[in-house]
């Protein structure tokens, strides 16, 4: 009789302690920089900042962008495409390069153009020529046609992956390339990379 008891008791008692497995820890607020960040095969939010801030001194510190050879400071830029080569399908493009736009608009030096490019656009510039037959707007505030800004130098980016195995052990090496060209002849004035970041991973054996 004792045995049925704790049976019962251990049927009972089982659900409850899988569904308190299963729970795990509630979530919290963490230093994206600090220890408790979660390391991956993949490329991480430090690296993401640590890519962006290198690329933009070193963009920043080749001097091209003071030169008087793209007209009046701050040269116009637009973003061109962003190619992804690595195994990540949603790498976050956009925060690599919303850090370097921010920070290059804050040099002074640069000034990106939205009405077109692949990162940061933005269609009102666009959307309010159509209020000019809008009876609802008064077509004098509409601004006069022609006036929007052709850049004259274009930001193009690839992320770029390379992939190592031996035994057990993988590793995955990730970096951007960047490099920044004349519209007007074609010609590559700025061309960098980022310093690689480098995982490796190795997979357990199974036991008996």
């Amino acid at each position: 009789m004792k045995n049925l008891t704790l049976r019962a008791q251990a049927a009972y008692l089982i659900p409850f302690l899988a569904l308190a497995a299963s729970c795990g820890s509630a979530p919290k607020r963490i230093d994206p920089f600090g220890d408790e960040a979660v390391t991956s095969m993949g490329v991480d939010y430090r690296e993401i900042v640590e890519w962006s801030e290198t690329l933009t001194l070193r963009m920043l510190d080749s001097g091209f962008l003071r030169s008087e050879e793209f007209g009046p400071k701050p040269v116009k830029m637009v973003v061109s495409d962003i190619e992804n080569k690595t195994d990540l399908s949603q790498f976050p493009t956009e925060m690599v390069l919303g850090r370097m736009r921010t920070n290059l608009l804050g040099s002074g030096l640069v000034r990106f153009v939205s009405t077109y490019g692949a990162d940061g656009t933005d269609e009102m510039t666009r959307d309010t020529q159509f209020l000019r037959d809008d009876p609802l707007f008064d077509s004098e505030q509409i601004p006069a046609l022609g006036q929007a800004t052709v850049a004259g130098l274009s930001l193009r980016t690839q992320i770029l992956w390379a992939r190592s195995g031996s035994g057990k052990a993988s590793q995955s090496t990730y970096e951007v390339r960047m490099f920044v060209t004349d519209v007007r002849n074609g010609e590559v004035v700025w061309e960098d990379f980022s310093d690689p970041v480098a995982k490796r991973q190795v997979k357990k054996g199974i036991g008996w």
